[in-house]
């Protein structure tokens, strides 16, 4: 799997970050210790998130990762000093592993320069190229990166964008090219890389073996005529013509390369497109940390449970022993009482004798004295103190049996426990801290102008929208209402202002049926505790907010002129979850509008709960009806204040939640 990205890589990468020129930076993180992410605001795209990891890659993120809860010194200089300024420019130097953004401020310009290449760094280079802070201090045998030293770039090699062919033919005609392939030498000297080293030779009809120094003129028109053919995109600065995608491996779904365009090489592999090549090393890089994160917590777990199983073998060896010594101990105290005569004249003939005094109990002052004796036929070696009776010496064996037996049962116990303790790790399994897993950046949703009110969409298509109080209801009317639309309204007082937007277009009675339970619904007919009530319906034109003469009309209230067409409508609402869309919504009872949901709560006027109780069990009953990663999902779309906006006045009952 790719580590790095390659100068080719960041070449693609450079062309669609021209997109970002006139960006501001708003602020600097530094999540690792060799990666750094500006946070910019670009007036088109609002805000973007740039992540450059030092030796390794630059590109937009669409992820969040955790920041430090202490920033590093790095990060709060590039606050200090970067932030508010603007991206004048983003170039690749010399077409090497090096990107350079240049970032204007009111008080100064300043440049960040991003080596990818092995060993890379992040430095911030002063106007007159002096290095103000680099994110590590280094030395090498050919340049200083310390601060106030000039910013020398690594050694460069040629560019073969801009490399003639008199150029590439010195080149390859150099002393230590001499023998070399050519693939070898388009691949280390131009840091073209292998893969596309091998494209251009199979592009130019180049045999990939034929040494460097043997090349022809034809040979080198034909490779420069490849150079030129496959980074075409690159040359002319054309990020439409780039083909970003995913290579995964030929068994399996493994992400194994990220590339910008399409090469030979992986014709027969499975690829993944993406619309823009930040977007493919995005995914690819990520979904690499995630890999190390699981990895480390892989690692991690199995380092736990493999520290109780050496726990448990050395447990188990210390039983084997306890259980063997107080076997041996039992058994030479049997054998003692088995053959006590043996043993008396045994000792006899050593000319050892058993103390008298200590064979009947009376202490006496004789030193210890320890005899080893091993019977015929046995085998077993007897440790015997002649100081005391040989009852004794039985006596002390026993006492070494319980000893080990004590231990053993300890050990046993001990056993029990450290088996538990790893049955439960296992169990357990592995843990992944999700703060540490990139976790995709939820793009908000520009919210449409009908969002700030009550809406829903017809069966038949036709959007609806409700005032929620007296100054929505006259926005709504005198912002939004044309004179062909439909306006819905009930003769209770507090009932809002409904409009349809039809466009002139006839609302099937289906439609009309539903708009006219949606108004009923969310007048005070609900909260005195009516199942059904009155409502009547005009054209726009028919809607005005000029009073007869001498009269006066409040805020939220209108005059409507000419015939009205009434329609009784039960009152009920339901809130549900959007099949396609996946959003919350509040609509009509009917089976058209139901079937749009995936699932729901359908209510009534009337009950015993207040609003507060009520919306927390609807945002139980969304949440508890969702599985795995889904349920923060509903978790973000189901609060209980976007549920509460939804209720309406009054008191409300669950009439039924489906599916049930």
């Amino acid at each position: 799997m790719k580590e790095s990205m390659s100068t080719v890589d960041i070449a693609a990468i450079v062309t669609e970050l021209q997109e970002l020129l006139g960006a501001r930076v708003v602020k600097a993180y530094q999540p690792g210790k060799e990666e750094i992410r500006l946070k910019l605001h670009h007036k088109d795209k609002g805000s973007v998130d740039l992540i450059i990891e030092a030796g390794r890659r630059i590109h937009i993120t669409k992820y969040k990762r955790p920041s430090p809860r202490m920033p590093s010194n790095f990060s709060m200089y590039l606050r200090k000093h970067l932030g508010g300024g603007r991206i004048a420019q983003i170039q690749q130097l010399d077409f090497d592993r090096i990107v350079k953004i240049t970032i204007e401020r009111w008080d100064k310009t300043l440049s960040l320069v991003a080596e990818l290449l092995p060993r890379g760094n992040i430095v911030v280079i002063g106007e007159k190229g002096e290095i103000v802070q680099p994110l590590r201090r280094k030395t090498f045998a050919s340049r200083k990166i310390k601060v106030g030293e000039k910013y020398e770039r690594p050694p460069s090699r040629g560019n073969p964008l801009e490399m003639n062919e008199q150029e590439l033919a010195e080149l390859c005609k150099q002393e230590k090219n001499k023998g070399i392939g050519v693939v070898r030498v388009l691949a280390s000297e131009l840091g073209l890389g292998r893969l596309y080293a091998e494209e251009v030779c199979e592009k130019g009809g180049i045999e990939k073996e034929k040494k460097a120094d043997e090349l022809n003129s034809d040979d080198l028109k034909a490779i420069r005529a490849a150079i030129r053919a496959i980074f075409e995109p690159i040359l002319k600065n054309d990020k439409s013509k780039l083909k970003a995608h995913v290579v995964m491996e030929k068994e399996g779904k493994e992400k194994m390369d990220v590339l910008p365009l399409e090469l030979s090489i992986y014709k027969t592999n499975e690829k993944v497109f993406f619309p823009s090549f930040n977007d493919a090393a995005d995914d690819f890089f990520t979904a690499q940390i995630a890999e190390e994160v699981e990895e480390r917590a892989k690692n991690e777990h199995e380092k736990e449970v493999g520290k109780y199983e050496r726990i448990l073998n050395e447990q188990l060896d210390a039983l084997r022993k306890f259980k063997i010594k107080e076997e041996e101990s039992i058994n030479k105290g049997e054998l003692i009482y088995a053959r006590y005569t043996e043993i008396e004249n045994t000792l006899q003939e050593m000319g050892k004798t058993i103390s008298p005094y200590r064979a009947c109990g009376v202490v006496g002052r004789s030193p210890t004295k320890v005899v080893t004796l091993t019977l015929p036929g046995t085998g077993v070696q007897l440790e015997l103190d002649t100081s005391v009776s040989l009852h004794k010496n039985a006596g002390a064996y026993y006492e070494k049996a319980k000893i080990f037996r004590k231990k053993r049962e300890g050990v046993e116990r001990a056993i029990e426990g450290t088996k538990k303790k790893i049955k439960a790790e296992k169990e357990k399994g592995i843990s992944i801290e999700k703060e540490l897993m990139p976790e995709r950046k939820r793009l908000k949703k520009k919210e449409e102008w009908y969002e700030k009110f009550r809406w829903f969409e017809t069966s038949d298509g036709f959007l609806v929208v409700g005032g929620k109080d007296a100054i929505s209801n006259e926005i709504l009317v005198k912002k939004y209402m044309d004179a062909d639309d439909l306006f819905f309204h009930t003769q209770a007082e507090g009932a809002p202002a409904v409009i349809a937007k039809t466009g002139g277009k006839e609302v099937s009675e289906e439609g009309l049926k539903e708009i006219a339970q949606f108004a009923a619904s969310y007048s005070n007919l609900w909260k005195y505790g009516f199942y059904e009530g009155e409502c009547y319906c005009v054209t726009g034109e028919q809607v005005s907010k000029t009073p007869p003469s001498g009269e006066y009309i409040k805020r939220g209230s209108f005059v409507v002129r000419g015939k009205r067409k009434y329609f009784k409508a039960a009152l009920g609402l339901c809130i549900g979850i959007e099949k396609a869309g996946n959003r919350l919504v509040v609509c009509p009872v009917s089976d058209p509008q139901r079937s749009k949901l995936d699932n729901f709560v359908e209510l009534e006027p009337g009950g015993d709960v207040g609003k507060n109780e009520l919306s927390k069990e609807i945002v139980k009953f969304f949440v508890d009806g969702a599985k795995g990663e889904e349920r923060e999902e509903i978790k973000r779309i189901a609060t209980q204040d976007k549920i509460l906006s939804f209720l309406p006045p009054g008191k409300s009952r669950v009439k039924g939640v489906y599916p049930q």
